[in-house]
């Protein structure tokens, strides 16, 4: 017979309430020092976690408040044999939001060795079907880049990442490498700005790069600007910058629209910017993003499957107007060729799907030569 959901959490908030006021001394505790060479013994490394709220605000997690809390302060005062079995226990709970009312504070308060342990069992459960509070995923990231963030580095280049789900043993998403950075910055900014100057190959790693490259301007646009044409050689890097630099730009000053930030950039940093500019107006006008498309879709920064998708929520909605003019926009690259099709290609399926007489009727009127044109052959 199941134990109703209520019993299960008064008893795990006993169990709580019991391992807190005894009261227990402090365990060792403080960050470890800077650099790869000084963190080569985990067992010995305790994390302290700030008194303050000094993680960055852009993935800082809010404070949780409640009688049901559990605290970093207290959290601390168990031991490491405590803090597992509690996070154990808190994996029966099947309301995330008391998941995370126990999990944020206890695991602020881990070492290395518990947040291997917690690492593991997290996504285990998760891959499992228990959907952890996204609260819970950043402070163990952050934990993690305040207590080693190599370490946690190496561990999220083991597994399989799978699109779509969590297949590494560490870090997956983009977001994750944010919240570590913010931890790693915290603890070792200059550890962190190090590993950032890096070149990366990967997005993940790239994101985690541009946030402390961003972190970097304190929220000065023309600095953040300085900081991101000083980047040589890190494309994926160079364009992941453009999440927080149109955050900045859209919501400072006169609060200008993203095609005007876009229009004002450096010459050297619009082909970067470009995906980032056009995907930003597509979330918010769609028919937007294809006047700007029209107007842009030869820049040097074209991004074909940016673009592709562009084309195809607006093919959603208008399949015709769409194809009329997604057309006209530059085909892929040569070594894009065979991968991605032309963008008209995929809006004029589309509208074949809706209305097809006058999807074929407006294909007979088109040139036989145009370099989109050979997908439908038959159909003119």
């Amino acid at each position: 017979m199941k134990t109703p959901l209520a019993l299960i959490f008064v008893a795990l908030i006993g169990v709580a309430a019991f391992l807190m006021g005894r009261g227990k001394p402090v365990e060792s505790a403080g960050h470890a020092t800077s650099g790869a060479s000084s963190q080569s013994s985990p067992a010995g490394r305790e994390a302290k976690a700030p008194t303050r709220a000094t993680t960055d605000p852009r993935v800082a997690v809010k404070p949780r408040v409640g009688t049901d809390v559990l605290t970093t302060e207290k959290a601390a005062q168990l031991s490491s044999e405590e803090r597992i079995a509690l996070l154990k226990k808190a994996a029966l709970l099947a309301d995330p939001e008391k998941q995370a009312d126990i999990l944020c504070g206890l695991i602020s308060a881990m070492n290395e060795n518990e947040l291997l342990e917690s690492t593991k069992t997290l996504l285990d459960a998760q891959r499992r079907g228990n959907n952890w509070s996204q609260e819970v995923w950043n402070t163990l990231w952050t934990q993690w880049g305040r207590v080693n963030a190599e370490a946690c580095l190496s561990l999220s280049k083991k597994g399989t990442p799978y699109p779509g789900w969590n297949g590494l043993d560490g870090l997956n998403t983009p977001n994750d490498y944010r919240c570590w950075m913010a931890g790693w910055l915290e603890a070792h900014p200059e550890a962190a700005m190090a590993w950032a100057g890096q070149a990366k190959d990967n997005l993940r790693e790239a994101t985690g790069a541009a946030f402390a490259i961003t972190s970097s301007a304190n929220g000065d646009l023309k600095q953040m600007e300085s900081s991101m044409l000083a980047i040589k050689g890190d494309k994926l890097t160079l364009q992941a910058c453009f999440g927080d630099y149109l955050d900045l730009a859209i919501s400072t000053g006169d609060k200008p629209q993203v095609s005007a930030v876009y229009e004002q950039l450096d010459p050297a940093l619009r082909a970067a910017a470009w995906p980032a500019v056009l995907e930003r107006l597509a979330y918010s006008d769609p028919s937007a993003a294809g006047a700007w498309l029209k107007e842009h879709g030869k820049d040097p920064g074209y991004d074909a499957r940016a673009t592709l998708r562009v084309v195809m929520e607006s093919a959603g909605n208008d399949p015709a107007g769409t194809a009329k003019w997604a057309i006209e926009l530059a085909a892929p690259r040569s070594d894009e060729v065979g991968t991605l099709p032309h963008p008209g290609v995929m809006a004029v399926q589309r509208w074949l799907g809706t209305d097809p007489e006058a999807a074929e009727a407006w294909l007979r009127t088109q040139p036989a030569d145009a370099p989109w044109v050979t997908a439908f052959k038959g159909r003119q």
